[in-house]
């Protein structure tokens, strides 16, 4: 009998007592059913970030990691013995000045030690547990080919059912920690990020568990990224191989190498969301069997690399590929998807299983270049279809990519056993592909097999105890109609929603200062509520200083910031001379134009490294980015800044734009204060803006909490400096509609096309962002959809798309469109093309 259950839980789930009387009535349950329980867990969370870190050289993580464990150890009242010992192993551990993979392992692993030590001695107090040492068993594969890093930093391990192991342990309860391993020599390796999925996956198949579950906070695999698409579907039902592929192909829930030994063993998972407990889940099993062509997902993995080597030798020329990818395994490169012709071919490597940098790439070019002409092509997207029998399909599929025909489609591949079919694309081109495709390809119907609730109506079923929050627009619909009937195309502004806005950015206690990016809506009325709300102003231009000005008053110019990019000399005088503080963004500037910033106070906008946001357009951090200063100048600046008496205020880093992940300005915060040091006169980071809004009702948006929290754990750190934030869209996006009327609608054979009398020349967003708006129709806003249609303007541009497929009403001339969330980047952006005259503004 299989009597064993392996349950695993994430660093979130063993971070507060109360999650963790959730975990003992779950193993309560398993008991009273007759099974033992092996219980994995994660390190506390957050200890693994601040981990990797401080192997980066960030020593202020140190003292991060020092209160977070005191802080878990007063949590569940252990013993300061206990923490103090495990912190002199870490002091001990990275002491080394040169430290090696298998001691960065160490290091990273760590985490996941003393949570366990902490964790163990406080359920002793009300339950039999016993540890259990994973490196034991857990032994890395000798047959690993992959580069050195790689072997000891997302080891493998081979595993089979292991009897002797079963009878060895003969209580009822033991606990384990994740991520960890041993490779034969008994040196520390790690399982890579997700390692603690793939350590419950192995220590189930060792002990030929009767199920594995994971618990997490999603509901289970969808068929698709649910914050990219709220209509992704949960997938009740899944084969092992389904579910690897989908892993693979970018599927966010679980790392497909925790698969593999499943399926081996024949085990079944199943994945359960702690904070829905009764929820179906996602269930893998031999059980199921798919019998016709469907697809199941549609997965977008970002950040992928193409490679293309061009060369006539290749044509009838035997060994040509084998001399190649000879080179990709001497460096270690694991080979993703392929592409040949007679004369070229293009593969991509994915990051989720390389250490991809600039130097490895540079070595690969160099080395492939004696073979032909080389292509490096970044920022590219895999888009991947996962079903059964997928070539069945491709009727449905054509169409959809016929669409894309304009846009730059660089391989398509089909897997040999009909499983996944990949088109890789230019990133900015990928979700716009990924919601197409789900669209025509994933079933609507409830009463299909496997397909369960979408993530939407789950959000909503989670919410139904709250009010439901319904936007200012549709209890203002009949308003709206009326002035939409005489001065469509409009845009429409909502004071209040503004002040909402203003208020929730002005509970986080640990920004200190707000500044409006006025170029989301310089609006003159919008400026000017928005001032008396007690906002400054951030401005990139002299006219935008100008309107500012003219609004709020000469006072103003005080509490303004001036934040050019690649502007001329005298906007940065003409600035300085009316006592507006200014932020340098190029090196240039201070070396060149040196004498005008002599003796006078500036702000310094660093590039940190790293850009974030939906399209690469908005990202404005990075090498691709045209933004900040980079690292490698900052010791000369510094020196610059000395020498000429330029008095450093503040340093100032912006990522992007609809940011979600609160992490994000922990990179941030922490990297500019890491710059702190060459700048002692500093006293102010300004972190920028990009804060995410709520696109529909059910969204998650920004955890305004947790982002508080990052921030407060900063200053707490840094006392004397003050934290500013610059956001724009946050502010006025909600507040804004556009309305215009419908022209006329058509149908080409299943693709419907309602026509507007505005297009991109009033909303430029969708078409250059490839951004997403809800779009309803006003004057039938409690009709029923009927079809799907892409809702278009009239200008002479194919790109002219407001909205593609999106479901509509019986639709007729003279009905009333609204686009939501168009207060930030809709009219400012606004153009005459076409010569024809943009949506007007009208203000509540």
């Amino acid at each position: 009998m299989n009597n064993w259950i392996v349950i695993k839980f994430g660093g979130t789930s063993v971070s507060g007592s109360d999650q963790w009387q959730q975990i003992l009535s779950i193993i309560d349950k398993h008991h009273k059913s007759g099974y033992k329980v092996m219980l994995v867990h994660s390190a506390f969370s957050g200890l693994t970030n601040a981990l990797e870190l401080l192997l980066t050289g960030d020593e202020k993580q140190m003292s991060f990691i020092h209160n977070r464990v005191f802080d878990m150890a007063n949590l569940f009242s252990i013993n300061h013995e206990i923490v103090n010992q495990a912190l002199n192993k870490l002091n001990t551990l990275t002491a080394h000045k040169n430290i090696n993979p298998h001691q960065e392992a160490g290091i990273l692993s760590w985490g996941e030690w003393v949570t366990h030590e902490i964790c163990v001695e406080y359920l002793k107090r009300s339950i039999n547990i016993n540890s259990f040492d994973p490196t034991q068993v857990l032994i890395a594969s000798t047959t690993d080919k992959r580069n050195k890093r790689s072997q000891v930093l997302s080891a493998k391990c081979d595993v089979t059912h292991n009897q002797s192991l079963n009878e060895q342990l003969s209580q009822n309860l033991y606990m384990m920690p994740g991520f960890v391993a041993k490779d034969s020599d008994g040196n520390s390796v790690v399982l890579g990020r997700g390692g603690s999925d793939t350590s419950a996956a192995y220590i189930a198949s060792l002990l030929n568990a009767h199920k594995l579950e994971i618990w997490t906070d999603v509901h289970g695999i969808f068929s698709a990224n649910p914050r990219a698409n709220p209509n992704a579907r949960l997938l009740l039902h899944l084969a092992y191989q389904e579910a690897r592929e989908i892993a693979a192909s970018g599927g966010a829930v679980l790392h497909p190498r925790c698969i593999l030994p499943l399926e081996q063993g024949n085990i079944p998972l199943h994945i359960k969301n702690t904070q829905s407990p009764n929820s179906p889940g996602t269930v893998l099993s031999h059980d199921y069997q798919a019998t016709k062509p469907m697809v199941y997902a549609i997965n977008t993995r970002h950040q992928v690399t193409l490679v293309s080597l061009e060369s006539i030798n290749m044509w009838h020329q035997a060994g040509f590929l084998g001399d190649m990818f000879n080179i990709f395994k001497s460096l270690g490169l694991s080979v993703d998807l392929i592409s040949t012709s007679q004369t070229n071919v293009t593969l991509s490597l994915d990051k989720a299983d390389n250490s991809i940098d600039d130097e490895i790439l540079q070595q690969l070019s160099t080395r492939l270049k004696q073979m032909g002409t080389v292509e490096v092509i970044k920022n590219c997207s895999a888009v991947t279809l996962v079903g059964y029998r997928i070539r069945a399909m491709a009727d449905k599929i054509a169409p959809v990519i016929s669409t894309f025909a304009d846009q730059r489609i660089y391989i398509t591949t089909q897997s040999s056993n009909d499983l996944n079919q990949t088109f890789v694309v230019d990133e900015d081109q990928a979700d716009k592909l990924g919601r197409a495709l789900h669209e025509v390809l994933i079933p609507k119907d409830d009463t299909v097999a496997n397909f369960g609730p979408s993530w939407q109506q789950l959000q909503q079923q989670k919410d139904k105890q709250a009010p439901p929050i319904i936007p200012w627009w549709h209890t203002a619909s009949d308003k709206l109609l009326t002035i939409a009937s005489n001065q469509s195309p409009c845009y429409v502004y909502d004071l209040e929603t503004i002040t909402t806005q203003v208020n929730k950015l002005q509970s986080l206690t640990a920004v200190d200062k707000i500044h409006y990016a006025c170029k989301a809506n310089s609006h003159p009325e919008i400026l000017q509520h928005i001032h008396d709300l007690g906002v400054s102003m951030e401005t990139v231009s002299p006219q935008e200083i100008e309107r500012v000005t003219a609004c709020c008053g000469e006072s103003t110019k005080e509490n303004i910031l001036f934040t050019p990019n690649f502007a001329p000399k005298q906007e940065y005088i003409d600035a300085i001379d009316q006592g507006i503080l200014v932020t340098i963004d190029n090196p240039y500037i201070l070396y060149q134009w040196a004498e005008i910033f002599a003796d006078q106070e500036v702000m310094l906008r660093l590039d940190p490294g790293h850009g974030s946001g939906h399209h690469r357009y908005v990202r404005t951090a990075g090498e691709q980015s045209k933004f900040g200063i980079p690292a490698n100048e900052l010791d000369a600046i510094s020196v610059q800044c000395k020498k000429h008496n330029i008095k450093v205020k503040g340093l100032h880093a912006h990522s992007g734009s609809g940011i979600l992940d609160h992490e994000n300005w922990k990179r941030i915060v922490d990297y500019l204060g890491s710059c702190l040091p060459l700048f002692p006169t500093a006293t102010v980071l300004n972190i920028g803006g990009g804060l995410g809004i709520k696109e529909n009702p059910g969204d998650t948006g920004l955890d305004f909490e947790a982002f508080n929290k990052i921030l407060e754990d900063f200053k707490s750190q840094h006392p004397n400096i003050n934290i500013w934030i610059e956001p724009g869209r946050f502010i006025v996006a909600h507040s804004g509609v556009l309305l215009a009327k419908v022209t006329q609608t058509k149908w080409k054979g299943q693709q419907g096309y309602i026509g507007l009398d505005t297009g991109m020349n009033s909303l430029i967003r969708p078409a250059l962002y490839g951004a997403w708006h809800n779009i309803a129709n006003l004057s039938k806003l409690s009709k029923r959809a009927e079809y799907t249609a892409n809702i278009v303007g009239p200008m002479c541009e194919t790109g002219d798309i407001l909205g593609i497929d999106r479901k509509m009403p019986k639709t007729e001339e003279g009905d009333v469109i609204l686009i939501a969330n168009t207060g930030a980047y809709g009219s400012s952006m606004s153009s005459n093309y076409n010569l024809r005259a943009p949506a007007k503004n009208i203000i509540l």
